[in-house]
Order: C-alpha cells, then sequence, then structure tokens
C-alpha cells in the first residue's frame, strides 16, 4: 500500500518537493502465528511469529520528473522496531543512487519489485518476490523502460544487474559446515513493444539469480572466487553442476489499453540449474490476469484493481535424475544441496511465498532440518481486489493452495489451505491527514495451523515542501 500511495502522491503534486516521509505504527493481535497473507510481501516488516508491536519510519529523497537535468541523485532509510514473541531493530532501506539519463547506479539496500507482474495485490512474484527483506548489493539499471529509437517508444527495454552480501550460510554438502561469506548475483532485461498511447503492447524478459560462495572452502579443488564469479555469471557447467544456486523465470506479458480499464495478462515460467537449455520445466510458473482502471475514483463504491492468479509448480522437470542418461529432473525448488538456507534470506522465502520455510508449517509436515522447505509441489489460486467507499480504501486477498511436498518425501495426502486477509484504511482529519488502517487474516486447512490475527494501524505521510 505505501509503494501504491508515493506514486500517487508524487503524480499529484505540482510543485518540486522530493523529500517524502512516512511513520506508522501498528499492532496485532494473534491467535498463534501470523496468517500468512498478512505477514508476507511486505519485505520481511510484519514478523511471522504471532501478537506484535512495531513502529516504521522513513525518509526518502526521490527524483524530480520535473527537472531536466541529466544527473540527479536519490537515497533513503526506512527504520523498523518490532516487539513480540522476538524483538528486532533493522532497516529495510538504506541506500544512495545516482541517474544519468535513464541509467541509475545504486549502492545499498532497498524495497524493489522484479519481473513481470502486479505489484499490490499479487501473491508474490515467482523468483524474486516482495517477501524477503532487501539485502544491501551494487546494481546498475534503468528503472524505466528506455527507447531503442531516440524519440520514439515503439520499442524499449529495461535491465538490472546486480551483485550483494548474503553474509554467512551453512553448508550441508563438502570440506565444511559454514560458509564465512555467500552471495547473491542478479541481472535482468525487459523488452516492450507497443507506444504508451497504443492500445496493445507486448512484453518479454528474464531474470536470472544465483546464491553463490565459499566454492574454493566447500569443494577439494574449488574455484576461487574470481573464477567461479565467472561460472556464476554465465551459468556454465562445472563438475557436473552449476556453481551456486541458479534460479530464475522468462516472463511474457500482453497490456490491452481500453477506454476505462486495462487489462494485464502475464506468465512467469520457472527456469532453474540448466532446465532453461531442454524446457523440461515448462509447464511451471505463474499466470497473471489483472484489470487495473485508468482513472482513480472515490465516490460511491468503486473497484479500482482485480487480479487473479494461477500457480503451478508440481513437474519441477519430471521424476527421474539420472546422470547415466541425461535426464536431470526432481528440480527441489528453493532447496539446496549445499545451502541449507535454500532459497532464503533471514528466513524468509526470496521467492513466491507459496513455497514457505518448514518452521511455519504444521510439525508433523516438516522433513530434514537440512531443507528449507518440506513443500514445493504445490497448485494455487489468488485473488485480489482494491477499491474505495468514497474516502475509505479497501483491500480483500484470498489464497488456496493444494500441497503435496517434494519428490523425496510426498505428503501422503494432497493437502488443501486457503488464507484470506482484509485491509481497510480511512483518513484522519487531525495532524493534517493521517490514516487508521484496520486488518483482519486468518488460515484454515492442513497445511499451516489454523490462524487468525487483528492489526490495526496508524499512518501519516507526505512530502516537505
Amino acid at each position: 500500500m505505501l509503494l501504491l500511495y508515493v506514486a500517487t502522491q508524487a503524480g499529484s503534486f505540482s510543485q518540486d518537493s522530493t523529500l517524502y516521509y512516512s511513520a506508522e505504527l501498528k499492532g496485532a493481535l494473534a491467535s498463534r502465528q501470523t496468517p500468512y497473507l498478512l505477514h508476507t510481501n511486505t519485505y520481511g516488516v510484519v514478523p511471522t511469529n504471532g501478537s506484535f508491536a512495531l513502529v516504521q519510519a522513513n525518509f526518502h529523497k526521490l527524483y524530480n520528473r520535473n527537472n531536466p537535468r541529466f544527473v540527479q541523485w536519490s537515497g533513503g532509510a526506512e527504520f523498523v522496531a518490532r516487539a513480540g514473541k522476538s524483538s528486532s531493530v533493522f532497516f529495510t532501506d538504506l541506500f544512495l543512487a545516482t541517474k544519468v539519463g535513464p541509467v541509475e547506479v545504486s549502492v545499498g539496500q532497498r524495497k524493489e519489485f522484479y519481473g513481470l507482474g502486479d505489484s499490490l495485490l499479487t501473491t508474490g512474484s515467482v523468483a524474486i518476490s516482495s517477501n524477503a527483506r532487501p539485502y544491501p548489493k551494487i546494481q546498475i539499471s534503468t528503472p524505466h523502460f528506455v527507447n531503442i529509437i531516440p524519440g520514439n517508444d515503439l520499442v524499449t527495454f529495461k535491465f538490472s544487474y546486480s551483485d550483494g552480501l548474503f553474509g554467512p550460510a551453512k553448508s550441508i554438502y563438502g570440506n565444511v559446515r559454514t560458509v564465512p561469506e555467500t552471495y547473491l548475483h542478479h541481472k535482468s532485461i525487459y523488452l516492450k513493444l507497443g507506444k504508451t498511447t497504443h492500445i496493445l503492447n507486448l512484453f518479454a524478459g528474464f531474470n536470472h539469480q544465483v546464491m553463490w560462495g565459499g566454492e574454493d572452502k566447500i569443494f577439494s579443488g574449488g574455484l576461487k572466487r574470481s573464477e567461479a564469479y565467472r561460472y556464476v555469471v554465465l551459468g556454465k557447467p562445472w563438475a557436473a553442476s552449476r556453481v551456486g544456486n541458479h534460479f530464475g523465470t522468462i516472463d511474457v506479458g500482453m497490456q490491452l489499453l481500453g477506454k476505462a480499464w486495462t487489462t494485464f495478462l502475464y506468465r512467469q515460467s520457472i527456469y532453474e540449474d540448466g532446465s532453461i537449455a531442454n524446457i523440461s520445466n515448462i509447464s511451471d510458473g505463474l499466470n497473471g490476469l489483472r484489470l487495473k482502471r485508468n482513472v482513480r475514483q472515490h465516490e460511491g463504491i468503486r473497484l479500482n484493481t482485480v487480479l487473479l492468479e494461477y500457480i503451478y509448480t508440481k513437474y519441477q522437470g519430471g521424476n527421474v535424475f539420472d546422470f547415466v542418461t541425461g535426464t536431470f529432473g526432481r528440480d527441489n525448488y528453493f532447496n539446496h544441496y549445499v545451502y541449507s538456507q535454500g532459497w532464503s534470506y533471514k528466513g524468509r522465502t526470496l521467492g513466491t511465498p507459496l513455497i514457505a520455510p518448514q518452521q511455519l508449517i504444521r510439525g508433523e509436515l516438516r522433513s530434514s532440518q537440512n531443507l528449507f522447505t518440506a513443500n514445493n509441489r504445490l497448485i494455487a489460486f489468488h485473488a485480489g481486489i482494491e477499491g474505495s467507499i468514497n474516502a475509505v480504501t479497501f483491500l480483500l486477498k484470498a489464497s488456496h493452495s493444494i500441497n503435496s511436498g517434494t519428490y523425496n518425501k510426498p505428503f501422503r495426502n494432497s493437502l488443501s489451505q486457503t488464507s484470506l486477509l482484509a485491509c481497510i484504511e480511512s483518513p484522519l482529519k487531525f495532524m493534517n491527514k493521517s490514516y487508521l488502517n484496520l486488518s483482519l487474516g486468518t488460515d484454515f486447512g492442513h497445511f499451516y495451523p489454523n490462524n487468525t490475527a487483528i492489526s490495526i494501524g496508524w499512518r501519516k505521510s507526505g512530502f516537505i515542501r
């Protein structure tokens, strides 16, 4: 909600203010642990372990869209303090960036969205979602689509390339049990065909991520860091495998611009560790349909965004893994044979939160402590709507999944799980307009414990003139 609000407010300010602030107080009462949809895709801000109180404050220097300067700078810091079953203090955003024309270089950690898809109502992009806390990195990118033909936006592109620090990691294979430093390599490129004013726009691109580090310590005769990095970037095979834990998606999308609504169809197809070459798991991925009102309205009851998503991750290249025949199925998404943390950062899933860490699911379903998740073969349906009743905004989400465990340890029966979330936010007249928000979330089914929570919060935000 915060990112949507910032974008809306930035567009409504005619002056050149670029200094944005917000502060929020929030508390929640939960029956056991925090319901799935209440804590996921909050960049790790909302804890997973039940009742909590938190303070969240940020200050950002934004780029000035009305200023023609070729070189600009931005930066930001967002501080979070939480109290509950486990208390913590941390920064989500802490970065500096400079933009030279359309190209930006940034240092630090900040909240970002990757992949073709919706950023507000989604269950989460498959490879890199909004679920985990941002990690420190150096990145070069084009934040917006850039014209390939000067002065003509018929064909545009955007890209990003970054390397970040993940910190120490436990190793479950090789010569050591702890690696002192691991890293996350990321790159992406996306193309758009069609002008902004055209009825039809087509999108295509991919993202590629690799968690790596410590190869010279884990493996006898392992690659030194500089050499390992080249294998990471190019995805080159080494010792009958790949260097690091590779994961990414190939994305396509289509946007139709109507008079009142814009329709966006998108697909994120999964690939992992060489499966891109033979498209062995092309059936796995995320499919989405979003309808978004072109002009937001606040009179009466209005729907502004409607989203439907379907997620499938059961195939994973098939049930056969055989070096002799060269059949490499059983991809075992988000688990890894070297790094026990799998596809996660600080205990939170990096990709779609539907593939959950073991500590969040029912105790009898958990498997080896050396694995991040006990369930990565699932089918899920997700829906969301966002709208308003006069000045009051509301958001509703619902997810239903059918979970089958993993190839190595399937559940005895498929387990159904349903999660619901309802949020409302109303403006308050005091303190020059602030906001009161209320959220109710619940989980019921056979995968998570049955959870219910209610949260209430107060938020104040705006631009410093």
